[in-house]
């Protein structure tokens, strides 16, 4: 994430951007963290949630779309000799069919999401996990 030009732009801008508070995590709607945003809350005649910010663009109404997702945001210092301080995020998302699932997720933020001003992804990985044992079974089993 490119923190220096993130940081030019007014906390109001930042957070329609997200679609959340920066001082708590909560919707720009209200409440704390994990409350859920009222996409269809207006602020005169505008939505409060823009359609740009990524909390919009990152959720669907399709059960079918629905994933698991963990984020963990890292900060380290950069490599010797460079004064340049690395700063992301590693997500985890979790499916039953990435292409059913991720991609269209994927594709509404690539298509909109304001956040893509200050995010640079740098790789990408799909990996197949099988389901858990059954008792007294073994992992992978139902492969054989």
């Amino acid at each position: 994430m490119d923190l220096d030009s993130w940081d030019e732009v007014d906390r109001s801008a930042r957070e329609d951007a997200v679609g959340r508070r920066l001082s708590t995590g909560g919707p720009v709607t209200g409440g704390k963290e994990h409350a859920e945003p009222d996409f269809e809350a207006k602020q005169g005649l505008v939505t409060k949630v823009a359609d740009f910010a990524h909390v919009r663009r990152a959720r669907t109404g399709d059960d079918a779309q629905r994933i698991f997702r963990r984020a963990y945001n890292y900060a380290a210092p950069g490599a010797a000799g460079d004064s340049t301080d690395r700063a992301g995020l590693l997500f985890a998302a979790y499916q039953a069919d990435p292409v059913k699932q991720f991609h269209p997720i994927q594709a509404r933020l690539a298509e909109l999401d304001m956040m893509n001003e200050w995010t640079h992804p740098v790789g990408s990985a799909v990996f197949w996990i099988p389901p858990a044992a059954q008792a007294g079974g073994s992992i992978g089993e139902g492969l054989f």
